[in-house]
């Protein structure tokens, strides 16, 4: 997925524009097995959510009716099922509906799924939002043009861009027809983390909110790493193989699963991007034994002994 993201001197920064402003179009790429990114958090009733085609024969299916517990959506929205492949390579979903969505590939249910919250926007103009690394912690600084009613705004963190926790508050003017600065320095950061994502969630005191675009941010006191997770080892049951892989920028990592016998079984390519990726390996069809994998992306090499059962 392309993204508007400018690495300078070690530090990222990313400028948007408030949803009071102008309708947008969120974009998930369809590849690995997997919706990239596969939840998002920043939808306003009127978006486009887009499907991109970049590798696999897929779908985008979200029919509670037809689905069962997998799929759920708000009352009164539409449900869809689209073909996601090479001669069906996109598909838009207009949001008309706040509330959350959870959606699915039929054929590769329930391990490739996929959500997104939208919400109904508020009168709060969101002018800048930096994200920039200060010395061993976490800058972050915001601008607002207008505001009204607005209550506080609440700071989010994750490690992969999907599981977001609060990490702290800062209250907000409330009514302001001025620009207002505010800011926030995370000191607890991990050497061990090389990525982290944050958004801002912007409430009012109704209780009501709306989230920012997500951040990434890569931290350049990690050590580098290129699989950060590979399960379940051993392999069982239909053999789907999950993995979660940095990449420092987007591009294709190379994977190879050889035998004990040096003979290359699966050669085969997956799409990453700038951050954290997941990516999904059937290894069902080879017979029970020990494998080695290995991957290299962007320069890195790394092998990772697999047990299939």
């Amino acid at each position: 997925m392309k993204k508007n993201i400018l690495f300078s001197l070690g530090f990222l920064v990313i400028f948007f524009v408030s949803h009071a402003q102008v309708a947008k179009v969120h974009l998930v790429n369809v590849a690995n097995f997997s919706f990239s990114p596969n939840t998002i958090s920043d939808v306003i009733v009127g978006d486009t959510v887009r499907w991109v085609w970049v590798s696999g024969s897929h779908t985008t299916t979200c029919d509670p009716a037809s689905q069962g517990t997998g799929n759920s959506l708000p009352a009164g929205a539409a449900t869809w099922n689209a073909d996601i492949n090479s001669t069906s390579t996109t598909f838009d979903y207009v949001v008309k509906v706040a509330g959350d969505y959870n959606y699915w590939c039929i054929p590769h249910a329930p391990n490739m799924a996929g959500s997104f919250t939208a919400s109904t926007a508020l009168p709060v103009t969101l002018t800048t939002f930096q994200v920039n690394s200060s010395n061993s912690n976490v800058s972050l600084n915001w601008k607002t043009a207008t505001e009204q009613n607005t209550d506080y705004f609440s700071i989010r963190r994750s490690s992969n861009g999907s599981e977001f926790t609060e990490i702290a508050r800062v209250l907000a003017a409330g009514n302001s027809a001025g620009e207002t600065s505010y800011s926030f320095t995370d000191t607890k950061i991990s050497s061990g983390q090389e990525y982290y994502y944050y958004n801002l969630a912007i409430v009012d005191k109704d209780g009501k909110r709306v989230f920012s675009d997500t951040k990434l941010f890569k931290n350049k006191l990690s050590n580098l790493k290129l699989i950060t997770s590979i399960s379940p080892n051993p392999v069982t049951a239909m053999g789907h193989l999950m993995l979660t892989f940095n990449a420092e920028k987007e591009g294709k990592m190379n994977v190879k699963v050889i035998s004990t016998e040096g003979k290359i079984l699966i050669n085969t390519m997956m799409q990453a991007y700038a951050g954290v990726n997941n990516g999904h390996l059937h290894l069902g069809d080879l017979p029970a034994g020990n494998y080695s994998i290995i991957f290299m992306l962007n320069g890195l090499k790394e092998t990772h002994q697999v047990v299939v059962k």
